[in-house]
């Protein structure tokens, strides 16, 4: 079985967000991955990063980390903060009045699977994908 992991640290600032996409691209691009599945694993993970930056320090002091990992025909994500978490009252819907509340639909639209863990302690963000080129032509 293949494994290969990444990980960052970053503060939560909009530049540093960007900073965290581009060495997650590289690191894809390690990968045998169809441009396709790079696109999608690349924008749903920018967006849960950009909720970060937004939403989760409103203080404007706090890190978020960026994990992934291939493990055999799956590649996995998770961006972590330590933030005021997202209130349960917010839809979880695309909302034509407000500014923002489109990341998370589309994270579901493009991800294989998708999880969102939010509480006072923070908010993860656990995102899997089983890209067709990942996948053993030949099972055992």
């Amino acid at each position: 079985m293949v494994t290969s992991t990444f990980e960052e640290l970053a503060p939560a600032l909009p530049n540093e967000m960007a900073g965290l996409r581009r060495k997650l691209t590289h690191w894809l691009g390690e990968l045998p991955l169809d441009p396709d599945s790079t696109h999608d694993i690349t924008l749903a993970t920018y967006e849960a990063l950009a909720n970060v930056a937004a939403h989760a320090y409103p203080d404007g002091n706090g890190w978020a980390r960026l994990q992934a990992a291939r493990t055999g025909d799956a590649v996995t994500v998770t961006v972590t903060d330590t933030g005021c978490g997202i209130p349960a009252t917010r839809p979880r819907q695309a909302g034509l009045r407000t500014s923002g509340g489109r990341g998370l639909v589309l994270i579901d639209k493009v991800t294989d699977q998708s999880e969102v863990e939010s509480g006072a302690d923070g908010t993860t963000v656990h995102m899997t994908w089983r890209p067709a080129a990942l996948r053993d032509e030949n099972p055992a």
